[in-house]
């Protein structure tokens, strides 16, 4: 299976966990529909989040992607969309 299409079906688990870390809070505390700014991070912090999950999904993702998609729900439903397209089944 390529690195996009297996890592896709854990993007949100992932992200959720990457969220938990960065704001030192169990991932039980991360909610998938809130946006990012009210998590409190800054455009440093989200730009390098949106590297962090590029380099992890083995592709180069836009740094807009966490501006235009503010939530992890939304980041994880366009991904699965846009990157589920170059993965074959």
């Amino acid at each position: 299976m390529p690195l996009i299409a297996e890592r896709l079906a854990t993007v949100e688990d992932w992200i959720t966990t990457y969220m938990a870390d960065l704001l030192d809070v169990p991932t039980a505390q991360v909610d998938l529909n809130r946006p990012f700014d009210q998590y409190g991070l800054d455009s440093a912090a989200t730009v390098a989040f949106a590297s962090d999950l590029g380099r992890w999904l083995g592709t180069k993702l836009d740094t807009k992607i966490m501006f235009e998609h503010d939530t992890i729900r939304a980041v994880t439903d366009h991904l699965r969309l846009a990157l589920g397209k170059m993965a074959p089944a």
